[in-house]
């Protein structure tokens, strides 16, 4: 059940938030060594901002409350000019990918099952300030993720956390231990897909991320795992730490942090991932709120296609033209993905209209 109440969208309200610093004493000099934020710069950008979304006609609502601005400035250490970029690529994704990145619900059963396998655990922060997030691959089960519902269950744990300031600021650790991995995995996951959500996770959300640490990929797994690779912010990409096993992984948890199995105490399917879960809950309304922001789509829509023209996924908002299109399909392994991929090598041209919907007839 949700605690919070969602925030409002009205961008010409008359008075604004006043912010006040409550973290640990380590997250304000991280955010003074890291990010350039002090109390003068912070109070100055907040106002810049503001300023700045009011005056463009092209956002017609969006939250305005300082912890959501927050996100982009300490994304962008405070340049106010490539946090308001960041806000304009965050608003026109989630336009353009609904169905990927809007609706993140917390009630949805599906949503609740991938999080109660046990696969990602939130584990809280370490004493540098960074969140870890610990992902046991092997307990996903690939027909539960298979896109978009995979994709769409990683955006919502994301946008639950980039409400947390003690994430904006101290950025995420990632811990990855891929044994016994199901190869079917991203069986049902395209190439387009795939760089849909890692452009997502790694450059359109306002994410901060440190190192991650991952053990035991499998051989056979390598070419997939390049690809997604591939798709990642290079930046991230040589922040990776690749281990033959678990053992070395597990040293980079600090001892009070680390999971039963991994070398520590800590109770993950007991105690951490319930309690994480419903922390999680008790912010849905935020969140689904998050969908009430609006854009001018007509004038973003042309920007993004030229900024992310090798991005072929596309499922847009109802406001798009719809182009439908009867395929005979004579093998049932054929997906919209691979379908899509097609019209990439035959006819680009036709990639030119809205694919929404494809009607597959057996």
């Amino acid at each position: 059940m949700s605690k919070f109440a969602a925030y409002p969208v009205d961008k010409n309200v008359k008075s604004y938030d006043e912010y006040k610093f409550t973290l640990p004493e380590v997250y304000r000099e991280l955010a003074k060594d890291e990010l350039r934020e002090d109390d003068v710069v912070r109070t100055k950008a907040l106002a810049e901002m503001r300023q700045w979304i009011v005056n463009n006609p092209h956002i017609r609502k969006c939250r305005m409350d300082s912890k959501f601005l927050l996100r982009f400035l300490r994304f962008r250490q405070f340049s106010v000019p490539m946090a308001c970029e960041a806000l304009e690529q965050y608003l026109t994704m989630r336009e353009m990918y609904p169905s990927w990145f809007k609706n993140l619900d917390t009630s949805n059963d599906k949503m609740k099952e991938l999080f109660n396998c046990g696969a990602t655990s939130i584990m809280g922060q370490d004493s540098n300030g960074r969140t870890v997030v610990f992902f046991r691959i092997a307990r996903f089960v690939p027909e539960m993720f298979e896109p978009p519902v995979g994709g769409i269950f990683i955006a919502l744990l994301i946008e639950a956390m980039l409400e947390w300031e003690e994430v904006q600021i101290g950025g995420l650790q990632v811990m990855v231990d891929y044994t016994d991995m199901d190869l079917k995995l991203f069986e049902k996951w395209g190439s387009s897909e795939l760089k849909l959500i890692m452009e997502a996770y790694t450059r359109w959300y306002p994410m901060r991320y440190n190192d991650t640490h991952a053990a035991k990929l499998p051989k056979k797994a390598l070419p997939v795992i390049e690809k997604i690779l591939s798709f990642t912010n290079p930046k991230i990409r040589e922040r990776i730490n690749c281990y033959a096993n678990v053992s070395e992984m597990e040293k980079h948890f600090e001892p009070s942090m680390a999971p039963k199995g991994y070398g520590g105490n800590v109770d993950l399917d007991g105690e951490l991932n319930p309690a994480m879960w419903k922390r999680i809950e008790q912010q849905r309304d935020v969140i689904l709120g998050l969908d009430r922001m609006e854009i001018d789509y007509d004038y973003y829509a042309p920007i993004w296609d030229q900024q992310n023209a090798g991005l072929l996924v596309r499922l847009a908002p109802q406001r798009r033209v719809v182009c439908y299109i009867d395929i005979h399909i004579i093998q049932r392994q054929y997906h919209v993905p691979t379908i899509l991929e097609m019209f990439q090598k035959f006819a680009p041209h036709l990639l030119r209209i809205q694919l929404t919907a494809v009607r597959l007839w057996q």
